[in-house]
């Protein structure tokens, strides 16, 4: 651990705790390297806005006109809206991003164009929310080599490092320097394999506690001795003044947070976390004051520390440290409870730069979530929510792209339900669940958090499995009462069964609720208890049309689908016949979707036959049965265990 705390314009204590090196017993000091992690970003803000200063671009104008062959482009919105101050404040609209590369694994850190190709994408419009973006900063570390004239690591030292007298910072750790560092070590004490990044602006960036002082007193226009100012204290404020509003009384600027009531006082700061590394830097520009604390682990010390710090230093500054003692609560997702815009099988595809990836999901009137990714199994969806029109949950799955394959990773979508389409961003993010290898607790390593764009269309407004009969009352259906249906027979509900007496001619029940026009199942028992025409007349939607799956009619014994380019059950291609026992149950399952109507008894098939082909109509008979119902004819019939379900090609 590092700190030092500036006053008044001086650095007025800066000291080492601990080891920087464990294996070799170095101490750290204040002039120890350790690694900044997202402190980086407003460092790199720092040279942006010099490079302003000097005309070599604007901050207001878009990004992509600073930028070679490979664009920024927009999902959502217009990429000339994705300015570099966008970059700078978060507000662009590209996603999570951060891919780390480790030393002891086989893959290369991509160019700045590739990676921009791959996910530079804005998957919400922008300027119009926060959403923090590592990957802005790597286009900004890339705009500044691309403008200054010189690569970003050397412009950074020499025109922003050097006259602030910031002697040991780096963009990436140098050879030579490395005995100088901290190691970075996990929550076990392991030294982390060393990596690199492909957003070196937001993350590479390494320096001294008194290095980061002395960059403090730059942004509190209090330049020390030997210091020279890069640009004027304006430029500062601007750098600082928040732009894109985090939450009430917090904001981001270019590279920095700001707070309007931290215990009273406003306050400027940024944190850093990756694997092996917390750090934290906070102003009180007000009050001429700052502190720095860098850490070469995962820890909350930085961040205890900083603020125990500003609490001797600024009178009525609160420091409620956490009460170890007590459990950490478990932070439960409360049950999903969908809207019925929401509720339903919704299809679509994962946009990825290696090609498509077909998505199913199924959103249960119950709040049950279901995924299936390309062939991969169907799973279940955790962690849902659905607030202020967008739907959040996470699964377990494997994009398949040449970046997800490197280690396992989970899926989080993040899709917005606007104009019947499910929009928005897909996350893949490193599954760093705890591992077990023979007895040994084996923590996994973060390589990735990766964006991608997806949509998806609902396909049926049936999400889960529905009882569409409850075995207690006709709640939910009604008795058919026209046209051949006036005289129909008794129609009860008895011991779970409903009871459908015998029409002269006609009798039966339909749904009294919405019905799918495609993309369902449905699956019911039935049988004949008296008479020899059909017992078991299913009418159905397919989209506008309708059709009926009649059993046992002409008869009896015909089963078919009814009409088929006008032709009856009794003469078309779909004709079958089925010695029908009376008081015997038989298993109904019809399956109608966009591509074919499949009709099985008792798991055998009996109708399969495509929707394009053919057209479909109903008698003018069965007409009162619409949208979905059952019907028996000069028969007596019973019913139960009334199933509705998803079903998409």
């Amino acid at each position: 651990l590092a700190i030092a705390v500036v006053q008044d314009g001086h650095i007025i204590l800066e000291r080492g705790f601990g080891l920087a090196d464990t294996d070799k017993q170095t101490k750290a000091t204040e002039h120890t390297l350790f690694s900044l992690a997202s402190i980086s970003k407003p460092i790199t803000a720092t040279g942006i806005m010099l490079l302003e200063q000097r005309g070599k671009l604007e901050i207001d104008r878009a990004a992509n006109e600073y930028l070679g062959a490979v664009k920024i482009r927009a999902k959502v919105g217009d990429a000339a809206d994705v300015s570099v101050n966008s970059l700078l404040n978060h507000s662009s609209g590209i996603g999570l991003h951060y891919q780390f590369y480790y030393q002891d694994d086989d893959y290369a850190i991509p160019s700045r164009d590739d990676t921009i190709r791959h996910y530079g994408i804005a998957v919400s419009k922008p300027g119009a929310v926060y959403k923090y973006c590592n990957l802005g900063y790597g286009i900004l570390d890339y705009l500044i080599s691309r403008h200054s004239g010189k690569p970003y690591a050397q412009f950074m030292r020499e025109d922003v490092f050097k006259p602030l007298l910031m002697t040991n910072t780096y963009v990436g750790l140098p050879i030579e320097r490395v005995d100088d560092a901290a190691v970075r070590y996990d929550r076990q004490g392991k030294a982390v394999t060393p990596y690199g990044f492909d957003h070196d602006g937001a993350s590479a960036v390494y320096s001294s506690a008194h290095d980061l002082a002395m960059f403090a007193l730059f942004n509190l226009g209090r330049v020390s001795k030997g210091q020279t100012a890069i640009f004027d204290v304006e430029a500062v404020q601007r750098l600082h003044a928040p732009t894109n509003p985090i939450r009430a009384g917090v904001g981001y600027g270019m590279g920095w947070a700001t707070n309007e009531n931290d215990s009273g006082y406003k306050t400027v700061s940024h944190t850093g976390g990756m694997p092996g590394v917390a750090t934290r830097l906070t102003l009180v520009p007000e009050q001429g004051i700052a502190v720095v604390c860098l850490c070469n682990t995962s820890s909350s010390l930085p961040h205890k520390t900083v603020k125990k710090i500003l609490s001797m230093l600024l009178k009525d500054y609160k420091f409620d440290p956490p009460n170890v003692l007590l459990p950490r609560r478990r932070n439960l997702s409360p049950k999903l409870k969908p809207s019925t815009e929401l509720t339903g099988t919704w299809r679509g595809s994962i946009e990825t730069y290696e090609g498509h990836r077909q998505l199913l999901l199924w959103i249960a009137k119950d709040g049950t979530v279901r995924a299936k990714l390309g062939n991969q199994f169907i799973t279940l969806v955790a962690h849902t929510r659905f607030n202020d029109g967008v739907f959040t949950g996470e699964f377990a799955g494997d994009l398949q792209t040449s970046d997800t394959s490197r280690v396992a990773h989970y899926l989080r979508l993040v899709l917005r339900l606007e104009d019947g389409f499910l929009r928005g961003a897909v996350e893949t993010i490193t599954d760093e669940s705890v591992r077990w290898v023979k007895g040994e607790r084996v923590p996994q390593r973060g390589y990735f958090g990766l964006t991608h764009w997806a949509e998806l269309t609902r396909a049926s407004i049936v999400g889960g499995e529905r009882l569409l009969f409850d075995r207690k009352s006709l709640a939910g259906w009604k008795v058919i009462e026209e046209n051949d249906f006036k005289n129909h027979g008794t129609v009860a509900v008895v011991e779970g069964v409903i009871q459908i007496g015998k029409g002269k001619p006609a009798a039966g029940i339909k749904v009294a609720r919405a019905f799918p026009r495609i993309n369902y199942e449905v699956v019911f028992e039935a049988r004949r208890t008296e008479g020899n025409d059909f017992f078991c007349g299913v009418t159905f939607p397919i989209r506008d049309n309708y059709c009926s799956f009649i059993v046992g009619g002409w008869g009896g014994g015909v089963v078919g689908l009814s009409n088929i380019d006008t032709m009856a059950a009794v003469e078309n291609d779909t004709t079958r016949y089925l010695e029908v026992k009376d008081n015997q149950w038989y298993t109904i399952r019809l399956r109608v979707t966009e591509q074919r109507v499949i009709a099985w008894i008792d798991g055998e098939e009996f109708a399969n036959i495509e929707v394009a082909d053919h057209k479909f109509d109903i008698w003018w008979e069965q007409e009162p049965v619409r949208p979905f119902g059952i019907a028996s004819w000069n028969t007596s019939a019973e019913v139960r265990n009334i199933r509705l379900l998803p079903a998409v090609d």
